[in-house]
């Protein structure tokens, strides 16, 4: 099985003298299986180029693997590629639909070249783990070499003299869409290969060494005057490169031809002034692509090739495409979809963010518990004193009647029970209707048909939480950064002296940024908790909750290769947890002291998803993600009257060792679902402290208002910061 990553990387170059203005359209990224053609459309990008109103040229070039068209219609042959040896107009180039081709090309109108790139395919050759596709689109006339960003032209010119051709090589005739050439100055072995693939005869270069005998150089160009072969005096007829002669020096690469008796070139054969460089170019001759010296006027050489670069300027538009390609089966580099950060961000930011829903279900319970352990009773909100106005207009954007809508209120109770100000005082939530209100509540009636519960004597209770605050890593993951809202209401009664019983309900909106690329996770939970809190004298008591909750997961995904790559999925969570805590106060004149010990447990059930994008996509398999902690911690508090009620700052640090085990997530992609990929999301850290400086401001009139800055500090040097506002109408 083959798996690549692929990255094109396009570069559209204008010149002041082109004629044309080009562009491409190109994929930026692939990763899919390619034991078999893939089609680069398949991205969701199909290849295509504009801006031509002239005939084109596309060459495409593999340096592993292979690469065709399956549509030909319209185009025509080409010298040098997909194995023609002229250009013929009148015959479609069949043999680009090879499937053993590294380089093709074709020729066509804009239209015609369109069609045939919407097909163009790529295969890995099963064991390279990485490869460069190039890709060009030049006016007709030349062939462009994507490594050096040149240009070429092979022209047939019978028994031509070197000079002729030099001087036709440099004349306006010969320019190409405003560039100046000259005689090819071959540099590399790249260069040579690819010139030898386009010539079928022998061909002069622009090398010489007319001026200073032995010393060859190439005569016009970017490298006119630089010296390439400094050759040895010949002996007999061997000569050949490697003379130490002053003011010489030598390219590294060189190809002069080395006969089977052993006779090297260059070597002024039989004493002739063999000065002038040809390519052997012929079909049918072995020695195609080495270098000879000949004589000016040698009647074996019928063709010259023009060079055009690198003097300033450019041609035309060209894009090259650069495909990193990473192999399942290749021992030096396997390919793992969770190289990618974004991704893995993504699968720990639903992990964290699961977790927060549950300690965010647990947190205002406990407090309600609190408070009662305080006050040793359980209150009612004082309605009489309760001035708010819930707009129910937009329920997307107002948790609070959001959640009435979704859990409290049926039918026509939500308008029987608004608390609307235009709402007349018979209507209107007051001491006088509570019990009825809370005996129409849905989750009262199923009490009473399940359990026998009949709701009197019920108080209720409400508690309203703002949060923002951002897990910073240093393991090489992305941080991520979150704000959430939530609305919690509550039903309890004392159903023994000692013994307080309830039950909530919870809503939360939460959005988290994943890294700085643009992904991010849109969460909406809900929650139903039970709760009772017991004691047996003043200073102990016992509290402990079970609860159920349900997050909708909305999750974009940038893929970190290729940002302008958007992935998209709904993912639903069930959750299931539990806490009990053990509490000793101590009171002395205006403050108190906390001593607390918590177990916490829980764990998320995620369903498995699919993305809609491209062939990027993933299917995500099931997971279950527990986690469990114990804790302790101690809390201080100082209590100040004020004009209206009390400001009471505190202090508070908590201990905790995590017990959480790891969790395997699963993915594939859904392109191939055979192949999996897994990732272990890690509890890296044993133990953390939790620091958290606040206060809270309890009011005559009932409202409570608490803030708190909170950081908490893992021993693997995470932290999470967090800020929180919370209001209520308490007790």
């Amino acid at each position: 099985m083959k798996f690549i990553f692929t990255t094109f990387f396009l570069i559209i170059f204008f010149s002041t003298k082109a004629v044309y203005s080009a562009s491409f359209t190109f994929p930026s990224t692939l990763t899919t299986n390619t034991s078999d053609f893939v089609l680069l459309s398949e991205t969701g990008t199909t290849p295509s180029v504009s801006g031509f109103s002239t005939d084109v040229l596309i060459t495409i070039t593999a340096t592993a693997g292979f690469v065709k068209i399956t549509t030909v219609t319209g185009l025509e042959q080409i010298n040098g590629f997909c194995g023609y040896t002229a250009d013929n107009s009148s015959s479609e180039p069949a043999n680009c639909s090879n499937d053993n081709r590294t380089e093709i090309g074709f020729e066509g109108t804009q239209a015609e070249v369109n069609n045939a790139l919407a097909t163009l395919s790529f295969k890995g050759d099963g064991s390279t783990s990485s490869a460069t596709i190039s890709v060009s689109a030049t006016p007709t006339g030349a062939s462009y070499n994507p490594v050096n960003g040149h240009y070429y032209r092979a022209i047939a010119a019978t028994d031509i003299e070197w000079d002729d051709a030099r001087a036709a090589a440099k004349s306006d005739a010969q320019k190409f869409n405003g560039l100046r050439g000259y005689l090819v100055n071959i540099t590399s072995a790249q260069e040579n290969a690819w010139i030898k693939d386009k010539i079928s005869t022998n061909a002069w270069t622009g090398g010489s060494d007319s001026g200073t005998e032995r010393i060859w150089k190439w005569m016009d160009g970017p490298e006119a005057g630089q010296s390439y072969t400094c050759a040895i005096e010949p002996l007999l007829n061997s000569g050949g490169p490697g003379a130490t002669i002053s003011g010489c020096s030598e390219q590294s690469y060189l190809n002069w031809l080395v006969a089977a008796g052993g006779d090297r070139e260059p070597n002024d054969y039989n004493r002739n002034d063999e000065h002038y460089m040809h390519v052997y170019g012929a079909l049918d001759d072995d020695r195609r692509g080495k270098w000879n010296d000949f004589v000016i006027d040698n009647d074996a050489v019928d063709a010259y090739i023009i060079e055009y670069g690198g003097q300033g300027g450019t041609a035309t538009a060209f894009g090259a495409a650069s495909i990193s390609i990473t192999s399942t089966e290749a021992t030096d580099n396997p390919f793992d979809v969770f190289d990618d950060k974004e991704l893995v961000g993504i699968v720990e930011g639903q992990s964290e963010s699961a977790k927060r829903f549950i300690y965010g279900s647990t947190y205002p319970v406990l407090e309600r518990m609190e408070w009662y352990r305080t006050t040793k009773k359980n209150d009612n909100i004082k309605f009489q004193d309760l001035g708010i106005d819930i707009d129910t207009t937009n329920k997307d954007t107002y948790p609070y009647a959001k959640l009435l809508d979704a859990y409290l209120l049926k039918g026509k109770l939500l308008d029987v029970y608004l608390l609307k100000g235009d709402v007349d005082k018979e209507h209107k939530l007051s001491n006088k209707n509570i019990e009825k209100f809370i005996s129409e509540l849905p989750l009262s009636q199923y009490l009473k048909n399940e359990f026998g519960m009949v709701p009197r004597k019920w108080k209720i209770w409400s508690s309203g939480y703002f949060k923002k605050g951002k897990v910073k890593v240093k393991s090489g993951k992305v941080n991520q950064e979150f704000d959430s809202d939530a609305l919690t209401i509550g039903i309890d009664k004392i159903i023994e002296k000692n013994t307080l019983f309830g039950i909530a309900i919870r809503l939360e909106d939460q959005d988290t940024d994943v890294g700085q690329l643009g992904t991010k996770i849109n969460s909406d939970a809900k929650s139903a908790t039970i709760y009772s809190s017991w004691h047996n004298n003043k200073s102990t008591f016992i509290d402990g909750l079970v609860g159920y909750g349900h997050i909708e997961n909305d999750l974009t995904r940038i893929e970190q290769a290729n940002t302008s790559n958007s992935l998209t999925g709904n993912r639903g969570v069930k959750q299931y947890f539990s806490s009990i805590k053990f509490n000793k106060i101590m009171d002395k004149d205006n403050s108190t002291s906390l001593l607390f010990g918590r177990f916490d447990y829980g764990i998320s059930k995620f369903e498995s998803f699919l993305e809609s994008g491209n062939i990027q996509a993933l299917r995500f398999e099931e997971q279950n993600l527990k986690n469990k902690s114990i804790s302790i911690g101690a809390l201080t508090k100082y209590k100040k009257k004020i004009k209206k009620g009390y400001f009471l700052p505190y202090g508070r640090i908590e201990f905790f060792e995590n017990l959480t085990p790891d969790s395997d997530v699963k993915v594939s992609y859904i392109s191939d679902p055979n192949t999996k990929y897994s990732y272990t999301v890690k509890e890296d850290y044993s133990n953390s402290i939790k620091l958290e400086l606040g206060f809270d401001l309890n009011l005559i009139d009932s409202w409570y208002f608490s803030t708190s800055i909170r950081r908490l500090i893992r021993n693997n040097q995470d932290f999470e910061n967090e800020f929180a506002f919370k209001v209520s109408k308490p007790f």
